[in-house]
């Protein structure tokens, strides 16, 4: 409310770029397979047997990404985590391990460099057991 006349001359909005952001494991654009995971405010918990999460049209630019950070918990002694991206001229596939935890803990993985505009997908291999809480490129 304005006490004022006032002229507003236009909008513009520009969509958000989740690439280099940090997203939540619980804003993930599809979650679905396997039967073994729970939705808390902490994030995705007690992933397990082929569970896909994905993240749809993450930019990464012509610069690129080479690192990948994960916060998560892993009670077991290490969870495979296969990272999936698809674009328009290619679909690439990376595996980081996230080893044993007390808590939640930021890890950092190095990755092969990944470009443009790519659907990103976490799938956890059966004899997960993992709790997802964000992750961000770099």
């Amino acid at each position: 409310m304005f006490k004022q006349k006032v002229h507003i001359k236009g909008f513009s909005f520009e969509p958000k770029n989740r690439g280099f952001e940090q997203n939540n494991a619980t804003e993930m654009d599809r979650i679905y397979g396997g039967d073994t995971y729970t939705l808390t405010e902490e994030g995705v918990e007690g992933i397990g047997n082929n569970v896909t999460l994905e993240f749809d049209e993450l930019d990464f630019t012509e610069k690129g990404t080479t690192k990948l950070m994960i916060c998560g918990n892993s009670s077991i002694d290490k969870n495979t985590i296969h990272v999936h991206f698809s674009g328009d001229k290619e679909d690439t596939n990376q595996i980081v391990e996230f080893n044993q935890t007390d808590g939640y803990e930021v890890k950092v993985f190095s990755i092969d460099k990944i470009t443009g505009v790519q659907k990103v997908s976490f799938i956890f291999l059966p004899g997960s057991k993992f709790d997802f809480a964000w992750f961000r490129f770099e």
